[in-house]
């Protein structure tokens, strides 16, 4: 009996050991995950690509915005033009 208690006990320490190990291995990758985060947030925020992005993305929406009053200005001359009921006249 004296010898199982004293096995299980060591189960148990060996056991603990491993936990804290874990542990600290955990705490270490959590840190160089939060690390490579951070970098990429850099990267991309600094990148030569990522300002490329942005001045196509205000370019798109420039013309858009001119392409989208174009619009309006034709459906404004279209009413003005041709009334939606040529009978009135």
């Amino acid at each position: 009996m004296h010898t199982r208690i004293k096995r299980l006990e060591e189960l148990v320490n060996s056991s603990v050991a491993l936990i804290k190990k874990l542990e600290e291995e955990n705490s270490v990758l959590r840190q160089q995950a939060e690390a490579l985060a951070a970098d990429r947030q850099k990267i991309i925020k600094n990148t030569g690509g990522g300002r490329e992005l942005a001045d196509f993305k205000s370019r798109v929406r420039k013309k858009l915005v001119r392409v989208a009053a174009r619009i309006d200005k034709a459906i404004t001359l279209q009413d003005t033009l041709f009334p939606e009921d040529p009978d009135e006249q």
